[in-house]
């Protein structure tokens, strides 16, 4: 299944944050953002998301553009931001793209002088987001929302930047090919010091290690930093 964007090319220059974030699982095509927060998922998702097949910002899901829905007695439209398109398991069918929408924690949460009409505006935004949840469901399609909770978990949205940059097209083939060869001159658990002492000398063993994780050949734990210290597994 694949999707357009309804994205309005005049908001790219509007007063948010905005730019686009290449993705490496999907060709190097690049995907708009609108806030830091999208742009730190699309990072996030690009990285780890090892079964990524495409992202589309603001997609059009149904003939009215967004996905229609009913809250408070009115009929109302939402666009995504994203929506995201996985890889079946093992060969397997597609499973259901997901509509996205990253929010900030204070636009899920509200925040109010008044504690009856604070309740109240969480209540009414736990309830609207459940609304269109369901109606996703039922056509469909998954749902997710995220928030900075999940998106800027710390140093894994470090290490996911820092694994992009060895992700691109230009990543010496030559490397790839060798490391993958190295790896099974080590045990099953090593680490990049050790890796290092395998490689020709005129290649390394860092950015090696970076380029076979985000091809999911082996696992640096996301929750440490990642230097060139680092242990791996094979995965």
């Amino acid at each position: 299944m694949k999707f357009e964007s309804l994205r309005n090319p005049k908001r790219y220059f509007g007063d948010t944050y905005t730019g686009s974030v290449r993705i490496s699982r999907d060709g190097n095509r690049q995907v708009p953002f609108e806030s830091h927060l999208e742009r730190d998922w699309l990072i996030r998702t690009d990285a780890f998301d090892f079964r990524l097949k495409s992202v589309v910002a603001q997609p059009r899901v149904h003939s009215a553009g967004g996905l229609p829905y009913r809250f408070e007695g009115k009929e109302r439209i939402w666009i995504p931001d994203f929506v995201r398109v996985r890889h079946g398991l093992d060969g397997l069918q597609d499973p259901p793209p997901v509509l996205i929408e990253v929010k900030p924690l204070i636009r899920i949460y509200p925040v109010h002088r008044d504690p009856r009409r604070q309740a109240f505006l969480r209540w009414r935004a736990k309830a609207r987001w459940r609304v269109i949840r369901l109606e996703a469901l039922s056509r469909g399609f998954g749902f997710e929302l995220a928030t900075e909770r999940e998106i800027r978990v710390m140093p894994s949205l470090a290490n996911a930047a820092l694994m992009r940059r060895c992700a691109d097209t230009f990543f010496p083939a030559r490397w790839e090919n060798v490391g993958r060869l190295a790896l099974l001159r080590l045990p099953h658990e090593s680490s990049i010091p050790e890796l290092a002492r395998v490689l020709p000398s005129d290649i390394d063993a860092f950015s090696v290690a970076l380029r076979l994780a985000w091809r999911g050949e082996l696992v640096l734990d996301p929750s440490k930093v990642w230097s060139r210290t680092t242990k791996f597994a094979r995965d």
